[in-house]
């Protein structure tokens, strides 16, 4: 969101440029295949296009976005919008991005872009087949990775090559007719994104890895609150008002609320603390 603000400020057309290309993504990825192995579906995802033309940060907003909407219309869900952003909107962007730019000097540009597409797509559902065997079957993991991913590759791969000549011609008719359209070629990055960016991926490594060290160890991954509840107080009525509350509104709803309510709060006195110093 940072970098979309220092680009809107630069340079005011950004803005719809983005707004069009939210639309394309949307458009792109709703059209969805059923895959009958996986339990899933299969669609282009439109975000290797979308990394080339403004970038793969914002290319990371868009597909959360058209996600959100796409929930509404029996594509995927609000609880696995984490999930799909991840697969489509980082990997699906970045991969992308990262093989346009380590080919764009070396091949035409055409197929510099439609390599991108093809790729992204590709990563993206190998992403999607680790997530659903990782949510689905976290006692075989590898195993039902393979089989998820050979589930994909019926209708996945068509629609990647689909989506080679798709980001080829689109960039390639871009670049001849308004070539200050593209995403410039680097990114920079200000000290607060990197540090953020960082902490992400250090957070992030530390929770896999403290989960694959417990799964080693048989653990039988209660989770984190369960083990401080039976350690803390192993003597708390089990019928309490807490377990009421959550058995009346489910855990998605009080998670999902106190981690809203958190974050809302945590910024705000970030951002007063920011000002002041």
């Amino acid at each position: 969101m940072r970098i979309i603000n220092k680009r809107i400020a630069a340079d005011p057309a950004y803005l719809p440029r983005i707004s069009l290309i939210g639309a394309v993504v949307f458009v792109i990825s709703v059209w969805h295949i059923p895959v009958p192995v996986t339990g899933s579906s299969s669609h282009p995802v439109g975000t290797p296009l979308a990394a080339i033309i403004i970038g793969p940060f914002a290319t990371v907003v868009i597909s959360a976005i058209s996600l959100f909407f796409q929930a509404f219309v029996a594509h995927g869900g609000l609880t696995t919008i984490g999930a799909n952003t991840f697969s489509m909107g980082i990997v699906g962007a970045f991969s992308g991005y990262l093989v346009y730019r380590l080919l764009k000097n070396i091949f035409p540009l055409w197929f510099s872009a439609g390599m991108a597409g093809f790729v992204g797509s590709i990563l993206t559902y190998i992403t999607a087949a680790l997530e659903l065997a990782l949510s689905l079957n976290p006692e075989n993991v590898v195993q039902y990775w393979k089989l998820y991913s050979l589930g994909f590759i019926p209708t996945q791969l068509p629609l990647a090559f689909a989506e080679f000549a798709l980001t080829g011609y689109v960039i390639k008719y871009i670049s001849e007719t308004k070539p200050e359209v593209v995403a410039p070629a680097g990114v920079c990055l200000d000290r607060f994104t990197k540090i953020a960016l960082g902490l992400m991926i250090l957070i992030t490594s530390l929770i896999a890895i403290g989960a694959y060290i417990g799964y080693l160890r048989g653990s039988d991954m209660a989770g984190t609150d369960s083990t401080v509840e039976a350690l803390a107080a192993p003597g708390a009525i089990s019928n309490g008002i807490g377990v009421r509350l959550m058995a009346r509104f489910g855990e998605p709803i009080g998670f999902g609320s106190v981690g809203i309510i958190g974050g809302l709060i945590t910024g705000y006195f970030w951002s007063g603390a920011r000002r002041k110093s």
